[in-house]
């Protein structure tokens, strides 16, 4: 089994390969799967916030200018309640450059590159501090990429929670 890449300077590690530990973060990626339909990926059409709702306190949606490559690229189209609570703000309409810090801006467009390189799904997992706290938090998040046009990823949604503690 290939080994996580952690993505430095946080505790945080991506994991191809879909370990989902959380029942929410796994139910996601099966809606996401069946909206597929047999397409490397679903349309942003195909997805409704009415089939989600569940999920919306914790999800976000990201849109993707090309290349793709950095924090400029990536802006927040939504971003659910409980994550404007977790990092003490609310981003939608800002880049990630323009919302976050710097280190936590590239870690982000780091992972956002790869599910827009690769076309598929990431799974990130492992603590970081948010709202300028400096306790790491346990989180688990899945990337899922969205097309709007056709085959490229032109949108990104995802879900990130709090995991249990030990």
């Amino acid at each position: 089994m290939p080994e996580a890449l952690r993505l430095s300077p946080f505790d945080l590690f991506i994991d191809p390969l879909l370990n989902l530990q959380d029942s929410r973060l796994r139910a996601l990626h099966a809606y996401w799967g069946e909206k597929r339909a047999g397409r490397p990926m679903p349309a942003r059409a195909d997805v409704s916030p009415g089939d989600i709702v569940s999920h919306l306190p914790t999800v976000f949606l990201i849109d993707v200018t090309p290349p793709a490559v950095s924090p400029a690229h990536f802006q927040v189209r939504l971003m659910g309640t409980a994550l404007n609570d977790l990092f003490a703000g609310d981003f939608t309409g800002l880049t990630l450059d323009q919302g976050m810090s710097e280190k936590g801006a590239s870690v982000m467009a780091k992972v956002l590159g790869i599910v827009c390189e690769l076309r598929r799904p990431l799974r990130l997992h492992g603590a970081a501090p948010f709202a300028q706290s400096n306790t790491p938090t346990e989180i688990e998040a899945i990337f899922l990429p969205l097309s709007v046009h056709g085959a490229k990823v032109e949108m990104a949604m995802g879900e990130l929670v709090k995991r249990a503690s030990a």
